[in-house]
């Protein structure tokens, strides 16, 4: 029984519909790129969440911390003005005198606060974070169409039989995602501000931060 010749076992023969698993499952790693492609999309994902979820922080930050009160002290300040030179006390000067002395006060507040504001650049952030995700978004439409029309190249029947473009198909495929990993690190070199690490770590605690499910 173990001293007679056996014969090597052959893989099975599969359709169209599941050659793609087939080859994933194969030793010589037909679809490590694809597995490449795959990571990339869902860290451009990753990004892409970070950067929207970052800008929204932001813009609340910004709202509620420095232009709500900056808004609600000028207005405050232009009704004390307005208040100070009607005919309801111009006849009181202490109190004329009060309201103008408020008047400018709330000025100054509001000033030292839009200062701040300034100085903080919520707004500024919240910009650069927007533009980063609509660049990642951009990224992964880009990615998912060319992953789709490599999909599409592999149920071809030629697929299997002709090693030739099977080769030039692989690289190619190749050759694109090198280069977008090249944007990739163009665009993280290009970020002057980043999103606050206790934030995210907070975000990533929550489970709020989580790339999107990748299946082309």
């Amino acid at each position: 029984m173990f001293g007679g010749n056996t014969k090597p076992s052959t893989p099975k023969k599969t359709t169209l519909t599941n050659r793609a698993l087939y080859i994933d499952k194969n030793p010589d790693g037909a679809l490590d790129h694809l597995t490449h492609a795959k990571s990339l999309l869902s860290q451009v994902y990753y990004r892409q969440n970070m950067y929207v979820m970052s800008a929204q922080y932001c813009d609340a930050k910004d709202l509620n911390w420095y232009l709500g009160p900056i808004i609600a002290l000028t207005g405050f300040a232009s009704f004390c003005g307005f208040l100070a030179s009607s005919a309801l006390i111009s006849e009181d000067s202490f109190k004329r005198n009060f309201v103008s002395l408020l008047s400018g006060f709330l000025g100054v507040i509001a000033t030292t606060i839009t200062s701040l504001r300034n100085s903080a650049k919520y707004d500024v952030k919240a910009e650069m974070f927007r533009g980063a995700a609509g660049q990642y978004r951009l990224l992964a439409t880009r990615l998912e169409e060319r992953m789709r029309k490599h999909r599409m190249s592999m149920n071809n029947e030629k697929w299997e039989t002709d090693k030739e473009m099977r080769e030039n198909a692989i690289q190619d495929f190749n050759d694109f995602f090198e280069g977008q990993y090249r944007v990739v690190l163009t665009a993280q070199s290009e970020m002057k501000y980043f999103p606050p690490v206790a934030v995210v770590r907070k975000w990533k605690e929550e489970k709020k931060l989580l790339p999107s499910e990748v299946d082309q």
